[in-house]
């Protein structure tokens, strides 16, 4: 399940190249982490959650902005993660990721299925390796709802809460 917006902007930064080396002895070692840690998805607080989503956003925000002065961010880096902040769950009470799953797809010409070897095919995807059919479950999304059953009510799977930046996780999570 999708927890919190910073395990989805851990993964952001890491791909964007997130902390600069240079000069930044300053800079947290996981910008994403120390993200989350000023600024958790579930509120200021265990006991005290967000007023609104924009209060979460301007939180992430000024961190992002500290980071930026110290050196910490380049600048694809700065903007993804106001992006997600502003796509995320956080502050908007009720709010789920949600999912589409197609799971039809079966792993074909795999000799030994289960062995931990992608020696088969896709039958959604010729160009897809497989081992089991889990590795032909494909998703969409996340996109964010206000409601869970606005996502199951339009075949959807709820994954959680965090950002629409995060991958949809594979296998999807059990009803």
């Amino acid at each position: 399940m999708l927890k919190s917006l910073g395990a989805g902007l851990a993964m952001l930064l890491a791909i964007a190249g997130g902390a600069s080396a240079q000069g930044a002895n300053d800079c947290p070692a996981d910008a994403g982490a120390a993200l989350a840690g000023a600024c958790p998805c579930g509120g200021e607080a265990a006991d005290k959650p967000w007023r609104n989503h924009g209060q979460y956003v301007s939180c992430i925000v000024r961190f992002r902005n500290d980071l930026r002065q110290r050196g910490c961010l380049d600048a694809a880096t700065q903007r993804t993660i106001a992006r997600c902040a502003a796509r995320s769950t956080c502050g908007k009470e009720g709010a789920v990721l949600c999912c589409v799953y197609d799971t039809s797809g079966t792993c074909d010409n795999d000799p030994l299925p289960g062995d931990g070897i992608a020696a088969g095919v896709c039958s959604n995807d010729a160009t897809s390796v497989c081992d089991t059919a889990t590795d032909c479950i494909t998703a969409s999304g996340p996109k964010l709802k206000r409601r869970a059953e606005t996502c199951t009510g339009q075949g959807s799977t709820v994954v959680g809460t965090g950002s629409v930046c995060s991958d949809c996780p594979i296998p999807p999570p059990a009803p």
